[in-house]
C-alpha cells in the first residue's frame, strides 16, 4: 500500500490531473505510419508518422498535448518523428499485441518507463527501459535498455494509478503459468518484486499469449482475452475473462469466464465502466458487449449482445479507448477505424459506425496504442469550523466517494491528525479526534492542518482561521494541595463574569475538601464561556502538623520523609540545617507549590530556614526513616 499526501486547498488540483492526464493520450501513432490528434473534434489525421507497428505500440504527449515520443517496442521515435537516441534494439516484437506501454515516473517531470513484451513462441521475455526527455536538447533519450522483469511472458499487458492517485501499476501475465505480475512504480523507481496473483486459466497455448489485457477506469476490474486455437480439445481454455483488481494491493482476484471462444482479441471497457467490449480476430470477426453491472456473475454472463462485423480483410484487431469517449477498432490493412460513439449504452444504441474515422492516405495494422488508466481519487471537501472568541470547533468532513464503473467506492478515513497552528502551546497543539475543539491562547491568525489516513491516501488539508474577538482565560488561585480539615480561599480570574460549580458568581469561594477533589469554574467574557477544571490534593498530614508562617511560608508534612512541600507566596529561598549547624540543603522556592527532594538526608532533627525580600522564618523539622 502506498501512501501520499494531496494538499486540498488547491482547488484546482482534481481538475488539473484530470486535463494533463487526457493531454498525455490525445495523439496516437500506430499501424503503418498512421496517426490521429485527438485535441480536436473531430479528430485530425496525422500523416508524419515514421513507425510501423504490425500490432502493439504506445506514444505519449506531455500535459499540453505536446508529442514527446512513440514507440512499437522495438524502435522509439522522438517528436522529430526520428529514432531517439540510442532508441534502437528494444527487446518486444512489433507483432506482440501489447508490445508497448509508456509510464511517466511519478513525481518526475522527464522520466518515462516503456514496459516492453516479447510472445515468441514462449521464449520472450517482460522487459522495461528507461526515456530521459532532459536529454538530446529536450527530444529525448534512453538511458536504460531491456531490463529484463521475468520470463517467459505473454504479449498482455496494462496499467493503472494506484488508488492513491500518484504510483503507478503495471499489470501483465506469465507464459505457460496461471499468474499476473503486478509492478509498482513510484517516485523512487520500479519495485522489481511483482505482487503474484494465481488465478485464472493457465495460459499454456503459444498463440493464447495473444490478446488484450484491459482495465476499468476506476482500477476495480481487469478483463483478458487469450487467442487460444486449441477450443475444440479443450474447451475450459481461451476466450473473454473478467477479474476483480485491487489498486491499493495489486492483487487480483474472482475470475469470470464471459465466453469461451477461439481467437478472443480485442478487449475494452466503456468510458463509464459499465460495459465490456471485446473481439475475435478472424476474417469473420465479431463484437460482443456485455453488461458488468448486471447482478450476479450469470446475469453478466446472459447480458451478452454480438454484432457480426464483416468488413473485407482479415478482421477486427485492438479496440481501444479514447479520450473523446468513444472506442475506436482497428481492421487490417484498411485506411480507416471503427468507432463506437455510445459505449457506455448496451446493445444497437451503442451506435456501432463501420470505418466512420478515416486514417486515409495511411494504413491499419493490428493495434493501437496502449496507455495507462489515469485514476485520480476525489478529494475531500474542506473541513468546517466554527468560531466563539478564542475557541474554535472543528469538524472532519465525510468520507469521499468515487462513482465510477458499478459501484461507489469510499475513502472513509481510519484516522486523523489535527495541527491547529500553535506550536508554543505544546501538546495541546494537536488533537486525533475527528471533531476537536481548541482554545488559542491569544486572538491573531492561525493555519489549521488536518490529515485523514485512509487505506490509500493522507488527504492534508489546511484552512486559515483569524480570531479577532479575545475570550476568557480563567485561571484559578489558591493552594492545590493541602491538609485535611483545612480550608482555603480560592480565587478566579481572566474573566468578566464568573460561575462555580455551586452556582456562586463571585470570583472567590472557600474550600475545605476532606478528600481529594475537582472542582470547576467557569469565565465570561465577549458572550464566550470557558470553563476550567481544578484538583485539590488532601493529604493527611499525620504527626506534628504542617507548619505555617504569616501567611508567607506554609510546609508539610511535618515529620517528613523523602519530600517536603512547601507553599510559598513569594519567591524565596530555603535553607536547611541539621543540629550542627551545618548546611545541608539549599533550593530556590518559587512563588506557588514547591516539592522539595529530601532523600538523600539522614533521619533526625532539622532547622528550616526561608528568606525572602520581605523577611525571614524559621522552623523545626523531624525527617523519618
Amino acid at each position: 500500500m502506498h501512501l501520499v499526501q494531496r494538499l486540498s486547498f488547491l482547488i484546482l488540483i482534481p481538475l488539473t490531473l484530470s486535463l494533463g492526464a487526457q493531454n498525455e493520450f490525445s495523439k496516437w501513432y500506430f499501424g503503418i505510419n498512421a496517426g490521429l490528434n485527438f485535441s480536436t473534434t473531430p479528430p485530425t489525421i496525422l500523416t508524419n508518422a515514421a513507425m510501423f507497428a504490425n500490432e502493439g505500440c504506445a506514444s505519449i504527449s506531455d500535459g499540453s498535448g505536446n508529442l514527446l515520443f512513440y514507440t512499437n517496442g522495438t524502435g522509439v521515435y522522438n517528436s522529430a518523428h526520428t529514432l531517439m537516441a540510442n532508441g534502437n534494439g528494444l527487446s518486444a516484437d512489433p507483432s506482440s499485441t501489447q508490445s508497448s506501454l509508456i509510464v511517466k515516473q511519478p513525481g518526475n517531470t522527464n522520466i518515462y518507463y516503456i514496459f516492453t513484451t516479447k510472445g515468441g513462441l514462449g521464449l520472450g521475455s517482460a522487459a522495461y527501459s528507461v526515456v530521459d526527455m532532459n536529454l538530446a536538447a529536450g527530444l529525448g533519450s534512453v538511458t536504460v535498455k531491456n531490463a529484463t522483469l521475468y520470463a517467459p511472458t505473454c504479449e498482455k499487458q496494462v496499467a493503472v494509478q494506484d488508488c492513491n492517485g500518484k504510483d503507478v501499476w503495471i499489470i501483465s501475465h506469465k507464459y505457460n503459468s496461471d499468474n499476473f505480475m503486478a509492478y509498482s512504480l513510484t517516485s523512487v523507481g520500479l519495485n522489481l518484486s511483482p505482487v503474484i496473483s494465481n488465478i485464472g486459466e493457465v495460459i499454456s497455448d503459444p498463440q493464447a499469449m495473444a490478446g488484450h489485457l484491459k482495465i476499468s477506469p476506476n482500477g476495480r476490474k481487469l478483463a483478458m482475452a487469450t487467442a487460444s486455437t486449441t477450443i475444440p480439445n479443450n474447451p475450459a481454455t481461451g476466450g473473454f475473462q473478467l477479474f476483480d483488481f485491487d489498486p491499493a494491493t495489486g492483487i487480483v482476484s474472482n475470475s469470470l469466464t464471459l465466453l469461451n471462444k477461439s481467437m478472443a482479441y480485442g478487449f475494452e471497457f466503456s468510458p463509464d465502466g459499465t460495459k465490456l467490449f471485446g473481439t475475435t480476430w478472424q476474417a469473420n470477426s465479431v463484437l460482443y458487449q456485455w453488461d458488468i453491472c448486471a447482478p450476479t456473475n450469470s446475469a453478466i454472463i446472459a447480458s451478452q449482445y454480438s454484432l457480426s462485423l464483416v468488413y473485407g480483410g482479415w478482421g477486427a484487431g485492438s479496440i481501444q479507448r479514447a479520450i473523446d469517449g468513444k472506442l475506436y477498432i482497428t481492421w487490417l490493412n484498411q485506411n480507416s477505424l471503427h468507432v463506437i460513439n455510445n459505449p457506455n449504452v448496451m446493445g444497437s444504441a451503442m451506435n456501432f459506425s463501420m470505418g466512420a474515422q478515416s486514417i486515409a492516405p495511411k494504413i491499419t495494422a493490428g493495434g493501437l496504442p496502449n496507455y495507462i488508466n489515469s485514476f485520480v481519487p476525489p478529494l475531500p471537501a474542506l473541513f468546517n469550523s466554527t468560531l466563539a472568541c478564542q475557541t474554535s470547533s472543528f469538524y472532519a468532513p465525510p468520507a469521499t466517494t468515487y462513482s465510477s464503473g458499478c459501484t461507489s467506492i469510499s475513502y472513509s478515513p481510519s484516522s486523523y491528525l489535527w495541527d491547529f497552528g500553535e506550536p508554543a502551546v505544546g501538546a495541546s497543539n494537536t488533537s486525533t479526534l475527528s471533531n476537536p475543539i481548541h482554545t488559542y491562547s491569544t486572538t491573531g491568525t492561525y493555519t489549521v492542518t488536518l490529515i485523514m489516513y485512509s487505506n490509500c491516501t493522507n488527504d492534508t488539508l489546511k484552512k486559515v482561521i483569524t480570531l479577532t474577538t479575545p475570550g476568557p482565560n480563567p485561571t484559578v488561585a489558591g493552594p492545590d494541595v493541602i491538609c485535611k480539615g483545612e480550608k482555603y480561599t480560592y480565587t478566579v480570574s481572566g474573566g468578566t463574569t464568573y460561575k462555580w460549580f455551586n452556582n456562586s458568581t463571585a470570583p472567590t469561594l472557600t474550600l475545605a475538601p476532606t478528600t481529594t477533589t475537582v472542582y470547576s469554574v467557569s469565565a465570561t467574557t465577549n458572550g464566550c464561556t470557558l470553563s476550567k477544571t481544578f484538583t485539590v490534593t488532601v493529604n493527611p498530614c499525620t504527626g506534628i502538623e504542617a507548619v505555617q508562617s504569616n501567611g508567607v511560608w506554609r510546609v508539610f508534612p511535618n515529620p517528613f520523609s523523602n519530600e517536603l512541600s512547601i507553599e510559598s507566596s513569594v519567591a524565596s529561598k530555603l535553607m536547611l540545617f541539621d543540629l550542627n549547624g551545618s548546611l545541608v540543603l539549599e533550593s530556590d522556592l518559587n512563588s506557588g507549590q514547591n516539592k522539595i527532594n529530601t532523600e538523600q538526608l539522614k533521619a533526625g532533627v532539622y532547622t528550616l530556614k526561608a528568606l525572602s525580600a520581605d523577611g525571614a522564618w524559621r522552623a523545626r523539622f523531624v525527617k523519618m526513616e
